[in-house]
This record gives structure tokens, sequence and C-alpha cells, in this order.
């Protein structure tokens, strides 16, 4: 099995647990009408510190099962993903891209980004636009904390986990 066949595996493996963790404490939150959403985390350790096409193809993986579990339409998920993988990909030779803060960081712009272009194609749908804007202002903010406090853990988790299997990025064996 090649280097970057084993990096998507695992990578995705860990992708697949921290949506089902996503899931979790979302389904304990439904009591205070309070959604966590962190598609930024998805997108930064792939972006900062693999490869164009493996990182690519995890993100792709990741917007379709994205789409998957949250029934919209095939691709609603993954293009924004990928738009925002490429953007970041592109910029990260400028960024010290091994550093977790610099990771959580882009994550929560990344997170901010996709999540006012996914409430501005669904605030017109609502039956009250006003009362909605507002759940989706403390969503957003309950969004970014989760994605500040457990970024970190979720990038050392992507790291251990490819050297665990041997599949480090040249960069992140450096630093090992």
């Amino acid at each position: 099995m090649s280097l970057s066949t084993r990096q998507i595996l695992v990578l995705l493996l860990c992708t697949g647990g921290f949506i089902t963790l996503l899931g979790q404490l979302n389904h304990g939150l439904s009591g205070f009408a309070v959604t966590l959403s962190a598609p930024g985390l998805l997108v930064t350790f792939a972006a900062l510190r693999l490869s164009l096409k493996p990182g690519l193809i995890l993100t792709l993986l990741t917007g379709l099962w994205l789409g998957a579990v949250s029934g919209g339409p095939l691709g609603f998920q993954a293009f924004p993903l990928v738009l925002a993988f490429c953007l970041l990909h592109h910029v990260r030779a400028r960024l010290p891209r091994e550093e977790i803060l610099v990771g959580v960081v882009a994550a929560i712009f990344i997170n901010l980004a996709l999540f006012i272009v996914a409430a501005s194609t669904r605030l017109n749908s609502l039956p009250d636009p006003a009362s909605g804007a507002l759940r989706l202002l403390v969503d957003l903010v309950a969004s970014q904390l989760a994605t500040a406090l457990l970024g970190p853990w979720f990038l050392a988790l992507q790291a251990r986990s490819l050297e665990f299997v041997g599949a480090a990025p040249p960069a992140l064996r450096r630093l090992v």
C-alpha cells in the first residue's frame, strides 16, 4: 500500500471518529437547541501538511461523508470543503504549518467562512429569518469555541495516527 493511500485511510478513520464524536456532542446539546459544526478542523490538517493529491482526495471523501450524514444534496458539503482546502493549501507556504496554534487559527477562519456560506444559502428558507439568524449566531459562537477547544486534540490525533502507521509526511517526520 502506498504512502498516500495509508495517509488517506488513516485520516479518513480519524475524520469518521471526529464526525461521530461531534454527532454525539450535538445529541447531548439538542436540549439547548445548539448545534456544533467544525468543518474547518476536517480540512486544516490535510491542507497544511499533506501533498495536494492525497489531501484533495481526503477532503473530497470527507465532504461526501458529511453530505451523507447531513442529508443535503450531493456535493453540498464537498464543494465548499474542497474550495477551502485549495485556498489553504495555496497559502500554506507562507505559514508555519507545523505549529498546532496555526492549524487551530486556520480551522477557526475556515469554520467561519464555511458557516457564513452555509448560513447564507439556508437563511431564506427559514420561516422566520430574524430568529433563525439569532440561532445561527449562537451556533457559530458555540462552533468556534468547540473548534478552539477540540482543535489541538484533533490535529495531534491526526499527526500521531500517521506517525503510528508510518505514514507521516516528511515535514512531520522531522519534528518527531
